[in-house]
Parts: structure tokens; sequence; C-alpha cells
């Protein structure tokens, strides 16, 4: 079983401000429009692995400063490599993880406050596109170490103000010197996004990839090329794997006969779908559901 990690890194730096703190930064003019409410450095993290399924109140920003490691937001992969700016927004279900080969370094941020989605809207950043690049790592660093310092007034309503303005001038280096990377910017590749959609509403009918790629209105080649850079996966795996997943859930939630949910899903076949169940899933789907009820 692989390793896990979430901290106790060597050389780790992690600070949760108080409750009480955060209580304040809420009722402080300025301060509550946007404060720090996590922060922390970790040198090299190997192992590291964070998944919150359901999200966390607070956005969440990762500046890579060496190696990699990979993001899941919901449905969607990204691969994060150093000089990589990962921004979380609130209640967004994600995991990442260090590279096994590569582990990360990193730092980290997690901010709340009044004028968030503002300032996250003027940097351009959203759910379906959560990476900014910053080759400058040094100006990030600084920009980070100068926030990390305010911790040293020991919260006062002076170092709370100081910690927002180091945050808001982190961010404005993030607006002047981040660029999208070109997958997020790319308007092929929001249209290869926006065929998930297409494959989630229609998981009863047998597609082919020639009606991925016919939807996004490119050709199958360059559909391929997009959706595998954007979603590390195949199009035709991932909407196998999808209805699969959809399978599972109706095998849980009823009755119906293993024939019945082949046909709901688009297989005329119920022998091809148990061999397709089995091949992803390990067992059976009379066996899955043996096991879940």
């Amino acid at each position: 079983m692989q390793k896990r990690i979430r901290e106790g890194f060597r050389g780790q730096r992690l600070v949760v401000l108080p409750a009480t703190v955060i209580a304040r930064c809420r009722n402080l003019p300025v301060v509550e429009q946007i404060y720090v409410t996590h922060i922390g450095s970790y040198p090299c993290a190997p192992h590291h692995y964070v998944e919150r399924k359901k999200g966390l109140p607070q956005t969440i920003l990762i500046y890579c400063m060496e190696g990699r490691g990979t993001m899941k937001l919901g449905e969607l992969d990204f691969r994060i490599k150093r000089g990589d700016v990962a921004i979380i927004t609130p209640g967004t279900p994600h995991i990442y993880s260090a590279s096994e080969a590569h582990p990360w370094s990193i730092f980290w941020i997690h901010f709340e406050g009044s004028q968030v989605n503002d300032l996250l809207k003027e940097i351009k950043i959203e759910p379906k596109k959560p990476l900014l690049h910053v080759p400058d790592g040094a100006m990030l660093r600084q920009a980070f170490e100068e926030i990390f310092a305010c911790l040293g007034y020991h919260f006062s309503n002076a170092g709370l103000l100081a910690m927002t303005g180091g945050l808001v001038h982190l961010l404005a280096k993030l607006q002047l010197h981040g660029k999208q990377s070109l997958r997020s910017l790319n308007i092929a590749e929001d249209r290869v996004v926006e065929t998930i959609g297409f494959m989630q509403r229609h998981l009863d009918m047998p597609l082919s990839l020639h009606d991925f790629a016919a939807q996004s209105g490119l050709s199958v080649p360059y559909y391929c090329k997009l959706f595998k850079t954007r979603l590390n996966q195949a199009p035709m795996d991932y909407f196998i794997h999808l209805r699969i997943r959809k399978a599972c859930e109706l095998l849980d939630q009823n009755d119906l006969s293993i024939k019945q949910i082949a046909n709901m899903l688009g297989y005329g076949d119920p022998y091809y779908f148990s061999r397709t169940f089995k091949k992803i899933q390990g067992c059976s789907p009379s066996d899955y559901r043996h096991t879940v009820k």
C-alpha cells in the first residue's frame, strides 16, 4: 500500500491561527476583507497526500517551489510542477499529493474574507482553471516570508493587518506575473472539458470517440491529445469509468437486474457489460452487489 503522509515533514513550518484570532479578523476593518487562517511550508514532502471530500471553507493557495505533484478537483486532474500555483476555491472537493519520484517542496496559505471571491476573479481563477505559472519563485517566496514574519507580532491587530497586506501583495504578484497555463487559456481545451458534461448527460448511450470529438468541434487525434493532457486519461477510458461508476450506484441503490442496468447504460449485451465491469472493478456486477448489500 502506498505510503501517505499529511504533515510531519522534516523542516516543516505550520501555523494554524487560533479560532479566537480568526473571529477577531472577521470584525477588524480592512482585515475582514481577506485574512490568513493557516500558513506553512514543507521544504521536501515525500509521500505527501491530502484528501478533503467536502473541501474547506477557506481558499487554499499552494506554490510548488521544487519537484512535482498532482491535484484532483472533483472530476478534473492536474499535474503540478515547479513554478505552478494551485488555488482551490472554497467547498471544492480535492485531493493533492507529491510525486513519488520527484516529491515537491511547497508553501501554502489558507485564507478567507468578504473580498476573496472578487480577488480570485481578478486573477482569473475558477474551479476548472485553478493553475497559474510563476517562474520567478524567489519573488513569491519573498512575499510568502513577509507574511510568515508577521506572526512575530503575536496576532496583534497591527500584526493581522500586516499579514493581510502581505497576502494582498502576494496575490497582486500572481496577477502581475502569473500566466494561466496554455491548456487553461486554450479555447480548444475548454471545449474538451465541456465534453465531460456531455458524457455525464449521455451515460445511457453507446457513444464513440468520434461523437465526443464532434461535440468539441475538433479532429479525433487533436481531441484525444488535448483530453489526455488535461485529464491524464484517454477519453473513451474516462467515459467507460463514468458508466461503470453509475452502474455501481444503480447496483447499490436498487434491485434492478444486471440486464436492466446494462440497458440503462447503453450496453445492449449484458455479458459485455459484465466483462467491462469486472475489468474495472475487479469483480462481477453480481459479486459487487453482494458485497455492498
